[in-house]
């Protein structure tokens, strides 16, 4: 054990009368450089700072001007993708608490159909897309998690807190991962109730009772909780470049087998447009008779890839390109029509998750949570999505013997004038 150093008496009489010593010279020395080292330390940081690149502002109103648009009737001359109805701010409340009223909840994680969980009661919605179109950051959105905020955190942390986990990396959601939204109404915990009631009865006339061991396995195994949330959202494995071939059997058996399914979300790449990955996975939802909404995503990168004001002249031409191939697919089926319950719906919803809006939420993520929820059944769409056409010039109708009045004179004119030109 080391000794203690011990100071003479001289430097404690001159530390006690504050006069100058080698020991304070020292201290104040020592103390000198580390402030000036951290001065520049501040001026290095702030030199550094000032380098990096600044976060791009929201997207204001003027560049999205809708949530949502409707195909142009095939009478107008423009030809472009028309502003739908907004609905209504009580609508959109109740569809923003059903995503906001409680913290999410991760629900399972699942790369074979078999494993999911029993769900006869809680209506589900999946998300589809291709690699890296942003279906994690939408979820998080939909919550009201700041996206930033949810890709730094850990993949543990993140599912605890019942966040999606973002990369920057394509392919990183390679399972189905369900999460679960809102609390669960009297109704439908009492017609999980009765369904349960109902399964045992059925599965007791099935068995012939239940005393085997075996027997009361196979019971336990239909058994089903009881709901604890208004809505599923089903984050589906991405397709196109990192996915896998297998992951495509397991999304067509959940697409197909799924009793709860309400419908299907296909996000597409505002800046890259429909693909021919998108095309699949619109066929096999065709295939599968689900129903449909496409959303784009990633709506705010119009403004910085595209010179001004051109923004929504590509949303118009991507908006377009959806119609014309979600109308070209549904030549294949008899059922999976434009409007129809088991079909695709006309009206494009678009968002932009990873920038905040005047509100401090993502860019058409309101929109997006009602969209959901009108498609789970949650509620109703009381809209007339009848969109008016942009003003035209009312030209005068000109009779047929004004025209023939008209070309006499001119006539006349040539004759009394023959050498000046009538144009």
């Amino acid at each position: 054990m080391a000794t203690p150093k011990r100071i003479s008496p001289i430097t404690l009489y001159n530390i006690l009368t504050r006069r100058p010593c080698r020991y304070l010279s020292a201290t104040a020395a020592a103390s000198s450089r580390t402030t000036s080292k951290s001065a520049s330390s501040v001026t290095t940081s702030k030199t550094a700072s000032s380098k990096l690149p600044s976060r791009p502002k929201p997207v204001s109103n003027q560049t999205l001007p809708a949530l949502s648009f409707l195909p142009p009737p095939s009478n107008d001359p423009n030809q472009r993708a028309l502003p739908a109805p907004r609905p209504p701010d009580a609508a959109l409340s109740r569809a923003t608490d059903v995503f906001t009223a409680k913290p999410p909840t991760f629900l399972y994680c699942s790369s074979r159909f078999l494993e999911i969980p029993i769900n006869t009661h809680t209506p589900e919605i999946c998300l589809l897309g291709r690699s890296n179109a942003g279906k994690s950051t939408l979820i998080n959105a939909l919550a009201g998690a700041v996206s930033n905020k949810a890709g730094h955190l850990h993949p543990r942390r993140a599912r605890a807190m019942g966040l999606a986990i973002t990369s920057k990396i394509a392919g990183s959601t390679r399972s189905l991962n369900a999460y679960g939204f809102g609390v669960p109404t009297k109704e439908q915990r009492l017609a999980a109730l009765q369904r349960a009631k109902e399964v045992k009865e059925e599965l007791e006339r099935e068995l012939g009772g239940i005393g085997t061991r075996s027997k009361r396995r196979a019971l336990s195994e239909k058994k089903e909780p009881p709901p604890q949330h208004r809505l599923i959202m089903v984050d589906m494995p991405g397709y196109g470049l990192g996915s896998e071939a297998e992951w495509g059997k397991e999304i067509k058996k959940y697409l197909g087998r799924r009793e709860m399914l309400r419908g299907a979300v296909v996000l597409v790449d505002a800046v890259a447009g429909v693909k021919d990955a998108d095309r699949m996975v619109l066929e096999i939802l065709r295939d599968a008779e689900v129903k449909t909404t496409v959303v784009l995503t990633k709506v705010d990168k119009l403004a910085r890839v595209t010179q001004a004001g051109k923004a929504q002249s590509r949303v118009d031409e991507v908006c377009l390109n959806v119609w014309e191939e979600l109308r070209r697919i549904e030549r294949g089926s008899l059922t999976w029509l434009e409007g129809s319950e088991k079909g695709w719906e006309n009206e494009i919803w678009a968002t932009s998750a990873g920038d905040p809006d005047a509100h401090g939420e993502g860019v058409g993520v309101v929109g997006a949570r009602w969209a959901i929820c009108r498609m789970a059944g949650l509620v109703e769409d009381g809209r007339v999505l009848k969109p008016s056409l942009p003003a035209q010039t009312v030209q005068k109708i000109v009779s047929f013997d004004d025209i023939q009045q008209m070309a006499a004179s001119a006539e006349r004119k040539a004759k009394l004038s023959p050498g000046k030109a009538l144009f």
